[in-house]
């Protein structure tokens, strides 16, 4: 169980982490001299669900480190900050990796856009996601940052921790007679500021849809869509993830989740909707 920590935490000197999920997914990250971005993820048995295949929210934290540094490239020397995160999984990946290629779709004055497109490194799509940023110029004291270089690089560790299943890892909390679960804030899931992380907001919105489902249809299910508004930073904690289903039909259950900062006066963090569907047999899928 990861230790709480009831303070908003300092900002981190090393980021990511040694113990920070994007450590954890093992992500491997290029980025390329036309300011495109690659990434990759490999598929591990503790972040599949219950058929067998990788978690959406297992993936969507390499589609926002892939838009995030797309972004923050593209906008130099402006600063960005996420409104607005999409990812829809269009196939089930059961092995190998799990890749991305980010590209911008719209670099305007006041916002960029960015398309990740998925696939398991065989030319199959497994799906996409599009992130929306806004942009926040520089102020003089800020100039003397600089770019993300081109370049490869990698978030594993020769020496990781013990791999513990990513709901044991995220230490959350199910409550039995709600959709909804609740976490202490921890290092696993900071940012640079000390905030969740954004593709770790994006992991725990996407159980938040799934546990809903599951308590609606009574079998395990898994997350097929996502959308998600940032509306606040997440930095106290504990934390609250709280589904309500707003639609069961044969297409599966759709939910309207929240983020709650307990610690900061219940202030929603994020707000999103996602489609759940159940997890069939294997060979039936």
């Amino acid at each position: 169980m990861p230790d709480s920590d009831t303070k908003a935490p300092a900002t981190r000197k090393l980021y990511p982490g040694e113990r920070q999920i994007l450590r954890y997914l093992r992500i491997e990250q290029e980025n390329r001299e036309d300011g495109s971005v690659k990434v990759s993820t490999p598929v591990l048995p503790d972040l599949l669900d219950a058929g067998g295949a990788m978690r959406l929210g297992a993936i969507a934290p390499m589609c926002d480190v892939a838009a995030g540094s797309m972004a923050a490239s593209t906008a130099y020397p402006d600063w960005v900050a996420t409104l607005d995160f999409k990812i829809h999984l269009s196939t089930l990946i059961r092995s190998g990796d799990v890749h991305g290629h980010c590209r911008p779709l719209r670099v305007g004055k006041n916002t960029l856009v960015s398309e990740t497109r998925l696939d398991n490194g065989s030319g199959i799509s497994a799906g996409m996601a599009i992130v929306t940023f806004t942009r926040l110029p520089a102020r003089e004291d800020q100039l003397n940052r600089r770019p993300p270089k081109p370049g490869r690089f990698s978030y594993s560790l020769e020496q990781e921790e013990a791999r513990i299943p990513l709901d044991e890892y995220l230490g959350l909390r199910f409550e039995s007679d709600h959709n909804a679960f609740e976490l202490d804030h921890h290092e696993r899931i900071y940012n640079s500021f000390g905030s969740i992380q954004g593709g770790a907001m994006a992991t725990l919105l996407e159980r938040g849809a799934a546990y809903a489902a599951e308590r609606v249809l009574g079998c395990p299910a898994r997350t097929i869509d996502l959308h998600f508004a940032y509306t606040a930073q997440a930095r106290i904690g504990p934390f609250r993830v709280q589904a309500e289903v707003i639609r069961e039909d044969k297409s599966g259950i759709l939910s309207r989740i929240e983020l709650i900062d307990t610690g900061l006066d219940n202030r929603v963090s994020a707000v999103a909707t996602a489609l759940a569907v159940a997890i069939a047999e294997k060979k039936a899928e």
